[in-house]
């Protein structure tokens, strides 16, 4: 019986000793994070330690967008939020908890601190700037979800000289308190050396040996290498050739730091995550904002990132880092916006990333130039097309003529940019060539093939219709690297249909689907269908993805529906409307969050709304309304939505009647028109860049009836 006994006890003990392994197993991960700012992935590859990582790691291009425009300090403090956030050299004040800072924090907080542990004094300024701020972060956030489990954080460097203090690391493993709870950022941890910047460097042995300790006391770690942010301070000072020897010579001491790090950090149950928050000035000004993101430890593959942030391999979000941590870790990721990363394997994932980020830059660099010659283009033509038509009969028909072709080319350049990828160029010089090459060959097949006043407008609005569905359809290949496309670096889309291409499609849906029906006597239900494909395409949470868009589109294209069945405009129809608005975008979140928990832009507003209340959204409509501000003042889009806007109400009062022979000409098609006249009205109101939306969006309303005056004047 003893011994029965006795073997029931050893077994209860082994079992119990089986799980509680598993158990620390599990609560022993660790996640240490090494900044080293202002860097770029070929500097880092350089560095055998980082190389290592790399080559055995997953790694991506990272965004490092803010709230507001970006600097360094909101770059870290976004890093620890999980979402945009802003930060400024006065709202950072980091120091080592001792009575009189504990006495002062009380003073501000009302909040007790612990003896011991590391805090920012400043931290009342920084919640309430984001409280103002554009996306209403929650600083400190990254920490707060591992202390609300019991975990623990520390930070170890700074980058302060002279008498600047520099503790920035410390906005990534703060919570919302702004504490931490071990590291060492006082200027005990630098060294002073005449031979190096401002004369001081990092102490790395001392910085080892305070690594060691925390890393068994804490489940987050964040070590700031800030030799080479004190260099970038110090530059002015230093001749070019010495500015490259103390790089060259302040990246082997890095190297080796980062070496012994590693050998001290247990692969089996930690993650390391390499980042460089922000670019340096020489990235910045050719373009290379994107910066270096190494994963490398326990459960990474080889290969390359991603998220679903920006559902593209080998980018991801500066937001997505702390919902990676706190998945890692088994913690939550509330008040945060981005997503966990996942791991794409990819032999030569260094390579890989390096061809992402040249056509990328390319893509970048290319756009204003190119952007901006369409849109003076647009007005030129436009205004010209004007003049035309007010001194009618001083020109030769010949002239019109080939002035009519040119308008007909400004409808073609939203499909030419869509193609132009497939050339696979990145020289300026050579993208204008091929645009202006192809949106001739383009316009001369047009012209050529038609046999009706309509053709030309049919066949352009037609392939830009089906052009940009069939992309949508297919991934938004082209779209992601078009021009007109959306700018991973600016990153304010990164997936689906951008604002762009939404106004032209929406534009050019709405000329092609009623204009069918003055050219062929389409049945009506027809255009409704193709109405109803497009909400779905510019809707679906893995196609389109574009809320505004979808917001856009179904106001446009009911307005266009109901007017095509004699059904006057009143109250009532509006209510309509804008019923069916909510109802499709509600049917879309279900969609998203319930069914394929995709996590688009639309899941991710209404996850906010619903955790932080009505508030978030008046934030929301806030910021929209203070982008859209901002861009009318600044974009070249709103000076074509402005010419377009007056051209057409000059139209309206000369050539007397035009519009009116217009609209009884093709009766159909002015009901088009007037649908696109809804959308920009509703695209400006409910996207960040309506504007930008509105203005391409008009560019079929405004060219097709030019091009079409011309024809009824010569037929008068």
């Amino acid at each position: 019986m003893r011994k029965k006994t006795s073997r029931i006890l050893i077994a209860i003990v082994t079992l119990l000793m089986i799980l509680t392994s598993f158990s620390y197993g599990e609560d022993n991960k660790r996640v240490v994070l090494i900044v080293m700012n202002e860097m770029n992935y070929e500097e880092l590859y350089n560095m055998n330690a980082v190389q290592s990582l790399i080559n055995d790691g997953a790694i991506a291009l990272m965004n490092n967008r803010t709230s507001s425009r970006s600097n360094t300090y909101k770059a870290y403090t976004t890093i620890g939020a999980g979402i945009r956030a802003e930060a400024s050299s006065n709202t950072i004040g980091f120091f080592e908890v001792n009575d009189k800072f504990k006495s002062i924090y009380l003073r501000r907080t009302g909040i007790e601190l612990p003896s011991t542990g590391i805090i920012n004094l400043d931290m009342t300024k920084l919640i309430k700037a984001n409280e103002k701020g554009q996306y209403g972060a929650m600083p400190g956030s990254l920490g707060q979800s591992l202390h609300d489990k019991g975990m623990k954080t520390a930070v170890i460097g700074n980058g302060d000289y002279e008498d600047k203090l520099v503790r920035s690391a410390g906005t990534i493993a703060m919570d919302h308190k702004g504490y931490i709870d071990y590291g060492d950022i006082r200027r005990d941890i630098l060294i002073e050396d005449d031979t190096y910047p401002f004369g001081l460097k990092s102490d790395y042995k001392k910085m080892l040996e305070i690594f060691k300790e925390a890393y068994k006391k804490s489940q987050l770690t964040v070590v700031d290498i800030a030799d080479i942010g004190r260099l970038e301070r110090y530059r002015p000072n230093l001749s070019e050739e010495m500015y490259v020897k103390q790089k060259s010579k302040i990246l082997k001491d890095a190297n080796s730091f980062i070496d012994d790090l590693v050998k001290n950090i247990d692969a089996k149950n930690t993650r390391v995550v390499l980042v460089t928050p922000y670019p340096s000035s020489d990235d910045i000004k050719s373009g290379n904002r994107l910066t270096p993101i190494v994963f490398y430890g326990e459960g990474v593959s080889k290969g390359v990132l991603t998220s679903s942030t920006t559902r593209r391999i080998g980018i991801i979000g500066n937001v997505d880092i702390a919902p990676s941590i706190t998945d890692y870790l088994g913690t939550s990721s509330e008040n945060m916006t981005g997503r966990a990363v996942q791991f794409v394997s990819k032999d030569l994932n260094f390579d890989f990333l390096l061809d992402l980020n040249k056509q990328v830059v390319s893509t970048s660099e290319n756009r204003l130039p190119v952007l901006s010659s369409f849109a003076a283009f647009e007005i030129l033509v436009s205004i010209i097309g004007l003049i035309l038509i007010l001194i009618e009969g001083k020109f030769n028909q010949k002239m019109i003529c080939y002035f009519k072709n040119i308008l007909l080319s400004t409808m073609a350049v939203p499909f030419v940019l869509l193609i132009l990828p497939l050339f696979h160029v990145q020289n300026l010089i050579l993208t204008y060539i091929i645009s202006i090459v192809v949106t001739i060959l383009i316009t001369y097949i047009t012209k050529k093939i038609s046999k009706h006043t309509l053709d030309s407008l049919l066949i352009l609005s037609f392939i830009t219709t089906i052009g940009l569905l069939l992309d949508i359809c297919t991934g938004a290949n082209l779209m992601k690297t078009s021009l007109l496309g959306y700018d991973p670096i600016i990153g304010a889309r990164y997936y689906g249909i951008g604002n762009e291409y939404m106004g032209v499609l929406i534009g050019s849906t709405l000329v092609f689907a009623t204009m069918i029906i003055d050219r062929f006597k389409f049945n009506k239900l027809c255009t409704l269908l193709i109405f109803g494909g497009t909400i779905l395409i510019i809707g679906f949470p893995k196609l389109g993805a574009n809320v505004g868009g979808t917001m856009t589109a179904v106001a446009a294209f009911i307005f266009a529906s109901l007017r095509l069945f004699k059904i006057k405009i009143k109250l009532k129809q509006l209510i309509i409307i804008g019923t069916c608005i909510v109802l499709v975008v509600g049917i879309m979140a279900f969609i998203d969050i319930k069914l394929m928990k995709s996590q688009s832009h639309l899941a991710g507003a209404i996850e906010q709304i619903l955790k932080g209340g009505p508030s978030v959204i008046f934030l929301i409509i806030k910021r929209k309304i203070a982008m859209n501000l901002r861009l009318i003042g600044v974009t070249y889009w709103s000076k074509v939505l402005m010419s377009a806007i007056l051209i057409l109400a000059t139209l309206f009062y000369r050539p007397v009647g035009i519009l009116y022979k217009l609209t009884n000409l093709y009766p159909n098609l002015s009901i088009g028109w007037s649908g696109i006249v809804m959308a920009c009205v509703v695209a400006f109101l409910v996207n960040d860049s309506g504007v930008v939306a509105a203005a391409t969006g008009i560019i079929f309303l405004a060219m097709s009836i030019l091009y079409l005056t011309f024809f009824t004047i010569e037929e008068s």
